[in-house]
């Protein structure tokens, strides 16, 4: 199973989340998130050697300000979390870089309106990848999971992340759920002390269940 760290920001922090089994940490370039890394933390990252998968993640950014992040953030992927189309993540897949798009997903929620993202995906394998969040008025968490039952509904061929609330009381959940498309989990807020600072411990502890 596949975990992502996401809204990693202070260096030590980060330092000490390399050292667990994680797949991916992820990098929030967002400006009006809680755990957003402005230009002066992104030079400090720039200064580390990233030895995880790393993941900046972007809403509704410009293609232009993205590059200029991948070299310095050592990035492995670009999650979109915005309102972003194919015909822009494919401008990114076509310089050879992951894409996670993330979905917000509502009880009502309509897979049909993935088939463009599908079809991408497909013409890009296993370099397009979904994200299930849930649902908010803003872009970026809300520290409350969904009804994961909804994604009985969907059908496609894209791999997914479970993000949302997740937290370390989850773990006999996330054993249970059953998806042929299910690839990992996204874990951020209910593993922080603060806004951009994770407890290690836990994650270290809640791994360890998980993978058992």
């Amino acid at each position: 199973m596949m975990i992502k760290v996401c809204g990693m920001r202070d260096i030590h922090n980060i330092n000490q989340l390399q050292e667990l089994d994680i797949d991916f940490m992820g990098i929030i370039r967002y400006s009006k998130s809680k755990r957003f890394v402005d230009n002066s933390q992104k030079q400090e990252v720039a200064q580390q050697t990233m030895n995880k998968g790393t993941v900046g993640v972007y809403v509704n950014e410009t293609v232009d300000n993205i590059l200029k992040d991948i070299i310095p953030l050592q990035l492995d992927v670009v999650q979109l979390h915005g309102d972003e189309n194919p015909a822009f993540a494919k401008a990114l897949l076509e310089i050879d870089i992951k894409i996670f798009k993330a979905f917000q997903i509502t009880e009502d929620f309509n897979f049909d309106t993935l088939k463009e993202w599908e079809k991408l995906a497909s013409q890009y394998v296993g370099k397009l990848f979904f994200v299930f969040d849930t649902a908010t008025p803003n872009y970026g968490g809300s520290g409350k999971k969904f009804n994961w039952s909804i994604l009985d509904s969907y059908k496609g061929e894209v791999p997914f992340l479970l993000s949302g609330g997740i937290s370390k009381n989850d773990v006999t959940m996330i054993k249970e759920f059953k998806h042929n498309m299910f690839l990992g989990i996204d874990l951020n807020s209910k593993f922080e002390t603060e806004p951009g600072v994770k407890n290690i411990e836990e994650i270290k502890t809640f791994i360890e269940k998980l993978r058992k």
